[in-house]
């Protein structure tokens, strides 16, 4: 019986969904399947084609805080610059700088000091900002004018919605505002820690993440929707001490966003290997396993060899009720194989459903001595790699995953933000240098430095 190209290609990849994308042999050792038919590979390179990457700041210490796309292309940097001149005030202050420069990243064309420094930022698909820091927070309209401004603590982490909607993390509380920045509702989360908050305006709810204690030696993530005053909606993960299933490795929501697609998207981590965690089972009932909704294509998603390094696990959710969609484990690899740490800073989702994820890596990270930013090969790991990961809509390509190392560096990315294909990503170097590329101040200012970078 003769079968067709087309039918044989169907069934490899039918049976490499079955296996997960990687099968074992009677050795123990793992042969990934090719889990990519060929129309997939558009898109995939091994370098960041950017139009800019760039340091900022000068001889004190300086941070990336925040980055956002304007329907227009411009870019919103917001960071603590405590040497950078700017040209406007909004809110008096030492370091906390907005600067706003054309869609290529190469012309600052407008800057603000905003306090002493800047903890997150966000843009709205109606252009509005909102900044958050020492000074409480602070809502901009699509030209960069000052809306209104909220002194109910230090903001820690904050996000807006279309419709203006904000939403502030202080401490272990919540504060949301409507566009005119009347409170529409002050709660708080709930038990444990609270990591990161997202403005979901379309169902009128605001979405927590973050972790909790449960045991002595046991935490595990929560993420938690609430209406605008508070009430309570849907909670996933988040179970009671003693719940079967909840895997022995110390598990953490770190980041949450609702993508441009309308999905949220949420980074946690893993103290030790996905299998022995609680992101195996369904986050509404752990009886019921995740592995059907899993994507596993090669060692770097497959949480093999593992110890006690901290890992990273991300997803795609309904935000309407919480319900997992898709996910995947994320490590990097030292010599032999060995599993190796990794942490995201900042994830987030073009209108297609490509997921962008930034952080810091240790060694390493896939093929890292073949990747390069604008042609520009990274330089000598020396303890902390910042990094971007793009991956397709449906987890199975890697389109990019780069550091920005320059001949040696540390440090680690801060945010990333994405509209209409085009990027950009803010960094604080540690030391050493990152590298640049048609860049507004090719060399670091001293101390630490902020960094940004723009690519399409």
């Amino acid at each position: 019986m003769r079968h067709s190209n087309a039918a044989l290609l169907a069934g490899l990849l039918v049976l490499t969904l079955w296996l997960g994308g990687a099968a074992a042999q009677s050795d123990g050792t793992r042969i990934y399947l090719p889990l990519i038919v060929q129309e997939r590979q558009r898109g995939v390179s091994t370098n960041l084609e950017a139009d800019a990457a760039t340091h900022l700041g000068g001889a004190q210490a300086d941070s990336g805080g925040g980055v956002g796309v304007t329907s227009d292309g411009s870019i919103v940097f917001g960071g603590t610059l405590p040497g950078y001149e700017t040209r406007q005030v909004l809110i008096a202050g030492t370091g906390g700088t907005l600067l706003v420069f054309d869609s290529s990243g190469r012309e600052v064309r407008a800057s603000f000091r905003v306090g002493d420094s800047i903890n997150d930022m966000e843009t709205s698909a109606e252009d509005e900002t909102v900044i958050c820091g020492h000074f409480g927070v602070l809502a901009l309209d699509r030209f960069f004018a000052r809306r209104w401004q909220g002194d109910d603590g230090e903001g820690q982490r904050c996000a807006i919605g279309s419709g203006g909607t904000v939403a502030v993390l202080v401490g272990g509380e919540t504060f949301v505002y409507n566009r005119a920045g009347t409170t529409l509702g002050r709660w708080s989360v709930g038990g444990g820690t609270a990591n990161d908050i997202a403005v979901d305006a379309t169902k009128q709810q605001v979405i927590v993440t973050g972790f909790v204690q449960v045991s002595g030696n046991l935490q595990i993530p929560f993420i938690r929707a609430f209406s605008y005053d508070g009430t309570l909606r849907w909670k996933s993960y988040d179970f009671a001490a003693g719940t079967p299933n909840l895997g022995s490795a110390d598990t953490r929501g770190e980041r949450i966003a609702i993508g441009r697609d309308g999905k949220l998207y949420f980074a946690g981590s893993i103290n030790g290997g996905t299998g022995v965690s609680i992101f195996t089972r369904d986050p509404k009932d752990t009886s019921k396993s995740a592995s059907d909704r899993t994507v596993v294509t090669d060692k770097y998603t497959d949480a093999f060899n593992v110890g006690s390094v901290k890992m990273l696990w991300y997803a795609r959710f309904n935000s309407e009720n919480g319900e997992l969609e898709l996910a995947q484990s994320l490590l990097t690899r030292r010599s032999g194989d060995r599993g190796n740490s990794i942490a995201a800073a900042a994830i987030t989702a073009d209108s297609d459903g490509t997921v962008y994820i930034a952080g810091s890596a240790a060694a390493f990270i896939a093929n890292r001595d073949q990747t390069s930013v604008a042609g520009i090969a990274p330089g000598v790991y020396s303890g902390s790699d910042a990094y971007v990961l793009v991956v397709s809509p449906d987890f199975t390509q890697r389109y990019s995953w780069v550091t920005f190392t320059g001949a040696s560096g540390n440090g680690g990315a801060n945010a990333v933000a994405v509209r209409n294909g085009r990027a950009a990503l803010a960094a604080t170097l540690n030391s050493g240098a990152f590298i640049t590329h048609n860049a507004i101040q090719p060399l670091p200012g001293g101390d630490k430095d902020a960094y940004l970078v723009v690519w399409r």
